[in-house]
């Protein structure tokens, strides 16, 4: 029974809202029973250093005076603002081109670096592994030099007991 009670006291009160709701009557009241002229206006628009003449459309769909561009005001807040941020985004756009042409040059330098490592320590191998080389050649003359000395007295001792044995 209570729920009934209270919800018949809130529709009422809902009831009563809407009509105390309602705008008081003033003495200034505006004409609004009339037609209501806009006619385009033109304006100039500064944006930097840009100046643009605009016409003004009271309502969207309507002919332009002159032919042109459709400027929103989306755009033409747009257009201020990077108008008259111009200078600030351009040292903007240079100090991050200046950054990444400078991260672009320290990776370049430490990857020439590494390279100029890599190319050392592959020439420093190749010298070991050429001083190996020669010193196997070396020992190789060496030792052909004692077989050739070897040869020599042989030949030279044969050919003395040949004589040796051809005299007596």
């Amino acid at each position: 029974m209570f729920n009934k009670i209270m919800s018949v006291f809130l529709s009422l009160t809902l009831c009563m809202n809407t009509v105390y709701a309602q705008e008081e009557k003033t003495d200034n009241n505006w004409d609004l029973t009339g037609s209501m002229v806009w006619s385009p206006e033109q304006k100039e628009l500064t944006f930097g250093e840009l100046t643009l003449k605009v016409w003004v459309m009271p309502a969207s769909g309507m002919a332009t005076p002159n032919p042109g561009y459709l400027l929103f005001r989306a755009d033409v807040s747009q257009l201020l603002e990077r108008m008259n941020n111009i200078a600030g985004r351009i040292d903007q756009v240079v100090k991050e081109e200046r950054k990444a042409c400078d991260l672009q040059l320290k990776e370049k330098d430490v990857s020439c670096k590494i390279s100029m490592q890599q190319l050392q320590d592959s020439f420093d191998a190749q010298v070991l592994k050429i001083k190996s080389l020669e010193g196997d050649v070396d020992d190789r003359d060496d030792t052909i030099f004692y077989w050739q000395l070897g040869a020599g007295a042989a030949t030279v001792l044969a050919l003395s007991f040949g004589l040796f044995a051809i005299s007596k």
